[in-house]
């Protein structure tokens, strides 16, 4: 019924754009105009896969950040996990997850020609939008590191020298409650030399998860709710006809809740969890996640400030034209977190001892020009950072029996074996009560505080060279250094139980050497409990968090990289509609440190003992991502410029490639040296029928495979089991299309009506790719219907977002701590809603 109902929507409105009679001006695919090589340039000109949507789309289709994007572009995926700033984006299958800051990401963005740094610190409130264009493959000769899959460029409305004002009402219902009121004013100060334009917004949705809270201490009973408020300022000076500077300001606060993830699959250990809160985890077979009712004990707060100030000056000299952009940005965010993802209290993070903290600074300056037969850009870019990540997870009341239940049945087994290893092996050793093993408020519990800052510098050069009457060369060479350093000081952990392992066994807990083969062997006799059982157990009971070995680890290092990428591409025009192309790129996202606790490095265990002896350091560090890019393309119009046809085959291979994933206990980074691929073809479309003006189909086919390549076993089976598999949400086959229809009536009047949607196929959503996370194909489809002026002085719509309601996953992960149950973070259900809007 589904299908049959998406394909009667989408007929329909072709249909009715077919038969109408003509009504608006004709458009024409070739004034599109982008700024993908950094000059403004036609679209179908440039040797690059590159997909624009002006400012109707984006309005039509409701893209308010870049997470709403993701149904409209090609080739694009967006998911968010666990707060705020764990929104990924991936383009052909390749990104990066995970919520560690030292991590960053394979999709650049850059708003108004600043790169944000980090993902996190881009997705929120775009404002009034001009067009966003999105680069697909690696862009690292004009873009820099980071962007080895691709770039979002976000350009937003410059003030203007005409008086206007906007103001947009939105009210929402169905799946949560809410509303937006935004409105802008732009106009001249001084008549054709100083302009400006400032805009506000200020939204609050309800949360569309309802929270069993279990008699708290968290009282908040919804979930993924929103409260923002955003401001922006533009100033604009032209100086006389050759120059120009922009100076702007922007800042957001967002209060939120955010993210509550149901249980999937509930393993044995939901037994467990009900015997000390009934309910606290759906036991097996009684799990219901798009019932989107999620147990939760503790708060999930996330607070986020996020400002900058950016200024771009612009001068056109007689030989060549000059840009210079500098900014500075800084981010914050507090976050906390239930842990364990259910009623019991297990684990949790306090938002007093969890923060983020990101300031960065960039300047960039370029030139360029053109000659009879060169098209020539320079230039040079310097960006500082500085973070400061604050990390504490502390154990709630029910850690300790929990553990003693799934250990061996026995909620005081953590002092009963605490107890016996004490008293056999520490002389004067005091027995541990129960419950003072792993007490309520134990763990790193003053926070772990990592500190990073580093310095980036490139020179770079792209150019386009007319070889003959339509033939261009066009190349680039980035030259890339990058220097870090990175610290943490580790808290001392309160878990007494840990405290006797880590005495008995020794601070690196190493259970493979002689004498702790001995102990267990010894020890095991005595309780009656297997020497794995009690490797076992002994793991549980110190996790990274209880441990006090980090406390004497000295993490101080420092990192330096020189990366050099480019392209080489050879264009050829066979007529005025017609241009193929071939392109070679070498891509670069930058090395760092894993900023977390972990047990696990790549695929290896931590070897503490040489750490604590100074033999090697705590192996914090990654090695970079390096991606060789090949492409095809054919770019073709048709029909009089009104149909826009292109098609494009990739492939890019990785010689190294960085993969966070988490095990159930920890986050841990690994560098697969033997590399991954992606390879496929994409198809995009863009028309404005002849024959029935107002009316735009726009739309999108990828194919993509995006693979590990096979590599022998490490003997650890959260990597081995990605040799030669499919990336993790990275499905095959993407399909995206809008189709908009205005038309006029009655005396000065239009309507719109409006559909989008995407359709992805079968992905495994877990970075483990556990089959437990795999999400079926899906289909996501939006619509919007309106009426209003046919000058924009007022309008009024009504649209429907996920219009079918369709249930899906974006993230499935292990749950903490819970051998064999799986959670996950799920999409949004259906919004209905309704927009005024006003000009003047």
């Amino acid at each position: 019924m589904t299908h049959k109902f998406t394909k009667a929507a989408l007929l329909a409105a072709v249909s009715a754009g077919v038969l109408a009679t003509p009504a608006l001006a004709q458009q024409t695919v070739d004034v599109i105009t982008v700024t993908a090589q950094k000059r403004e340039q036609g679209i179908q000109d440039v040797p690059i896969a590159v997909t624009a949507f002006n400012a109707e789309l984006l309005q039509n289709s409701g893209v308010r950040d870049i997470k709403d994007l993701a149904v409209i572009a090609p080739g694009l995926n967006v998911t968010s996990t666990s707060n705020e700033y764990s929104t990924t984006a991936r383009i052909r299958g390749v990104g990066t997850v995970g919520d560690n800051p030292g991590l960053e990401s394979s999709v650049g963005i850059v708003i108004d020609g600043v790169p944000r740094a980090r993902n996190g610190v881009s997705f929120g409130d775009l404002g009034e939008l001009e067009r966003i264009e999105v680069l697909r493959g690696p862009q690292g000769t004009l873009f820099g590191a980071n962007t080895s899959a691709g770039l979002i460029n976000v350009v937003t409305q410059d003030p203007e020298f005409e008086f206007s004002a906007n103001a947009e009402l939105t009210y929402q219902t169905d799946g949560a409650d809410g509303y937006r009121v935004s409105g802008s004013v732009t106009g001249p100060i001084a008549e054709d030399a100083i302009a400006f334009r400032l805009y506000g917004a200020r939204g609050d949705r309800e949360g569309y998860l309802t929270v069993q809270n279990f008699g708290g201490p968290r009282t908040i009973t919804e979930d993924n709710d929103q409260d923002f408020f955003t401001i922006r300022g533009q100033l604009l000076v032209n100086f006389d006809d050759r120059g120009s500077l922009e100076l702007s300001g922007d800042f957001t606060t967002r209060d939120e809740n955010c993210c509550g993830a149901p249980s999937i699959v509930s393993g044995p250990t939901a037994a467990a969890i009900n015997a000390l809160v009934p309910g606290g985890r759906p036991l097996p077979g009684q799990e219901d996640p798009f019932s989107r009712v999620i147990q939760a004990n503790r708060d999930t707060t996330q607070d986020i400030d996020d400002s900058g100030f950016q200024a771009e000056f612009n001068y056109e000299f007689d030989g060549f034209d000059l840009t210079a952009i500098g900014s500075i940005r800084d981010y914050e965010l507090v976050t906390g977190q239930d842990t364990d993802f259910t009623g019991a209290d297990i684990v949790y993070r306090d938002p007093s001892l969890n923060s983020f903290e990101f300031s960065n600074s960039t300047f960039e300056l370029r030139a360029n020009g053109q000659t009879d037969n060169l098209d020539w850009l320079v230039g040079f870019f310097y960006s500082q950072e500085d973070l400061t990540r604050r990390d504490a997870i502390v154990y709630g009341a029910h850690f300790e029996p929990y553990l003693g239940l799934i250990g061996g049945g026995n909620p005081a087994l953590v002092t009963t074996l605490a107890n016996g290893l004490g008293g056999a092996f520490i002389p004067g050793y005091t027995p541990l009560a129960p419950g003072q093993g792993a007490p309520a408020g134990g763990g790193n519990n003053q926070g772990d505080t990592y500190n990073q800052d580093g310095n980036t510098f490139a020179l770079f050069t792209h150019n386009t060279w007319a070889i003959g009457e339509n033939t261009d060369l066009t190349f680039g060479l980035r030259y890339t250094q990058t220097e870090k350093n990175a610290d943490a000081r580790f808290s001392p952990s309160n878990v007494p139980a840990c405290d006797v392992w880590e005495t008995v066994f020794g601070e690196a807990l190493d259970f493979s050497t002689p004498q702790a083969q001995a102990i267990l062997a010894g020890f095991s006799q005595a309780s009656g409990v297997p020497v794995p059982s009690l490797i076992q157990f002994g793991t549980f009971t110190c996790l990274p968090g209880a441990r006090d070995v980090y406390s004497n680890i000295n993490f101080d290092q420092t990192r330096e990289e020189d990366e050099i990428t480019g392209l080489i591409s050879l264009s050829h025009r066979f007529t005025d509609d017609f241009l193929v192309y071939g392109t070679y790129s070498r891509g670069y996202k930058a090395g760092g440190f894993n900023l977390d606790r972990f047990t696990q490095a790549g695929a290896q265990q931590v070897n503490f003992t040489n750490v604590l002896n100074g033999t090697e350091q705590y192996p914090a560090q990654f090695e970079p991502e390096i991606v060789d890019s090949f492409e095809l393309g054919f770019k073709t119009e048709g029909f009089n410029d009104t149909l826009l046809a292109n098609l494009y085959l990739f492939y890019s291979d990785f010689e190294t490639f960085q993969l966070n994933t988490f095990n159930g206990i920890a986050f841990f980074v690994t560098s697969l040296t033997e590399g991954a691929s992606t390879r496929g073809a994409e198809l995009e479309l863009l028309w404005f029928p002849e024959n029935a003006p107002g009316l735009t189909l726009q739309g999108g086919l990828t194919y993509a495979d995006a693979t590990y390549n096979s590599f022998a076993p490490t003997g650890t089976a959260d990597v081995d089991r990605l040799s030669g598999q499919n990336f993790s949400l990275a499905p095959e086959w993407y399909a995206s299309g809008a189709v908009t229809y205005r038309r006029g009536f009655g005396d000065n009047m239009e309507w719109l009506a409006h559909l989008d949607g995407r359709y992805m196929s079968e992905q495994n959503t877990g970075s483990d790719l556990d089959p437990e996370k795999i999400q079926d194909a899906y289909f996501l489809l939006n619509a919007r219907f309106g009426i209003g002026a046919e000058d924009e002085s007022w309008g009024l719509e009504f649209f429907a977002r996920n219009l079918l309601d369709e249930d899906y996953i974006q993230v499935g992960f292990d749950g903490p701590f819970q051998p064999g149950s799986f959670n996950a973070f799920l999409g949004q259900p259906r919004v209905v809603g309704v927009t005024l809007r006003a000009r003047r």
